[in-house]
């Protein structure tokens, strides 16, 4: 189940060098990939980002469009929520799959979350769209965490991945499920009862998480956002 839970990330879901404890021998992303490889069609970017979430909420939202340079409001808001397409650098710096290409990661989140994760994943995305490595990009984390310019996520951060669309990493090979994502500090993966045997929370294998970056938990849920039901 850890294991599960980890490859749906956002999306919102690395290669990691050395020092992250992979060698290039055993890591299939060892580099950035063009960035032409990460693009999307903007029509196609905006749909699928709205498909995340509820189209009660999604419809409402801000949309953000990738570019060559990072995010950019595609469509503006009013209800304080933001739908995004991830690619796999927002997920944890220990995740080997940190620059796949095909990474595509619909999300839609909450206000909190919008406050107080989103700043970091669009942060992330201009140094690895500048060419920063994945230990370069870990470092600045760090010290924006250090100088709480990063926090911790705020009380009741979440997102909805209720995607059909997208993928999620290359063991999943698309959506995944659908599922309710909170984001949460490190130390709190325990308190929300995540992966322990018998509880319908999942939570990311914690050793490819560091204590200076949002951690995701997974709750799946029956539907995806058109209303269809979820695969058994």
């Amino acid at each position: 189940m850890r294991n599960i839970a980890r490859t749906a990330l956002i999306v919102f879901l690395a290669s990691c060098g050395p020092a992250y404890g992979q060698t290039p021998a055993t890591n299939p992303y060892p580099k950035m990939a063009p960035v032409s490889q990460y693009l999307m069609p903007r029509a196609a970017e905006i749909a699928m980002a709205r498909s995340a979430g509820p189209a009660s909420i999604s419809a409402h939202a801000e949309v953000l469009a990738l570019t060559k340079s990072g995010y950019v409001v595609a469509a503006k808001g009013t209800n304080g929520w933001t739908c995004l397409v991830g690619r796999m650098w927002t997920a944890g710096f220990g995740d080997a799959e940190f620059w796949n290409p095909h990474g595509r990661g619909p999300a839609c989140l909450n206000p909190p979350a919008v406050k107080s994760v989103l700043p970091q994943y669009l942060a992330r995305t201009k140094w690895a769209l500048a060419g920063d490595t994945l230990e370069q990009i870990a470092q600045k984390c760090q010290a924006a965490y250090a100088n709480h310019q990063f926090t911790d996520p705020a009380p009741a951060s979440f997102a909805f991945m209720l995607s059909k669309q997208g993928y999620l990493n290359d063991g999943v090979k698309g959506p995944w499920r659908p599922h309710v994502m909170p984001f949460v500090a490190l130390d709190q993966v325990d308190t929300w009862g995540a992966s322990f045997k018998g509880s319908p929370i999942l939570s990311p294998a914690t050793a490819t998480f560091r204590r200076y970056e949002p951690v995701t938990i997974v709750i799946p849920v029956r539907f995806w956002s058109d209303g269809s039901p979820a695969p058994k």
